[in-house]
């Protein structure tokens, strides 16, 4: 079945009619008057603009999902790429890189990252390796989603996987008593609870 909407770097119409109610451009933030959250559109691979939206500030959690490197509809844009695994590699040390400065003193990393079947299941191994030269990070957790495009489908798998790795920095606090979300498994129409 085709998506409902076309992807905005290749269906040149649709983004015509999106951009105009775009409120921010490349480059600007905007900061929530009540919270203080702040919303960029920035390059997380250029140390200025990650200090620009963090200031002098030090967060304790940072949860990533950076581009899987998979072409989306076998299709390359700008936007939606896939780079040579080495190109890639240096694309994640420079954003990994920016968010360690930004990191409290004790504070914990998620990272959502593809693995393709069909490459060998890059680039988690090599995001993995690379990963274990930063020393002030501890690997705690490697959460595993199942390799399905759509929750519940049986039809229409995907090759590329979902996958969270999980670490710490310093004495990260971690709520071991906060709430369980059982969401039932569906596989054949049968329900299963864990």
């Amino acid at each position: 079945m085709p998506e409902a909407f076309g992807r905005l770097d290749t269906d040149l119409q649709l983004r015509e009619k999106i951009l105009p109610l775009c409120r921010l451009k490349k480059g600007e933030i905007w900061e929530d008057p009540l919270s203080g959250h702040r919303v960029g559109v920035l390059d997380a691979t250029r140390r200025q603009d990650v200090e620009q939206i963090f200031s002098k500030e030090k967060t304790a959690l940072s949860v990533q999902d950076p581009p899987y490197n998979v072409a989306v509809g076998n299709e390359n844009t700008e936007n939606l790429f896939k780079m040579n695994l080495s190109e890639y590699m240096d694309f994640s040390q420079k954003w990994i890189e920016n968010n360690l400065v930004v990191l409290g003193k004790n504070a914990s990393l998620y990272v959502w990252l593809g693995a393709d079947q069909k490459e060998h299941f890059q680039p988690l191994p090599d995001f993995m390796i690379m990963m274990r030269q930063f020393s002030e990070l501890v690997s705690r957790s490697f959460i595993t989603m199942r390799n399905q495009r759509g929750y519940g489908t049986q039809k229409n798998w995907m090759a590329v996987r979902q996958e969270c790795l999980y670490y710490t920095k310093g004495n990260a606090y971690f709520d071991v008593n906060a709430e369980y979300t059982d969401i039932p498994k569906i596989s054949g129409g049968t329900h299963f609870f864990k």
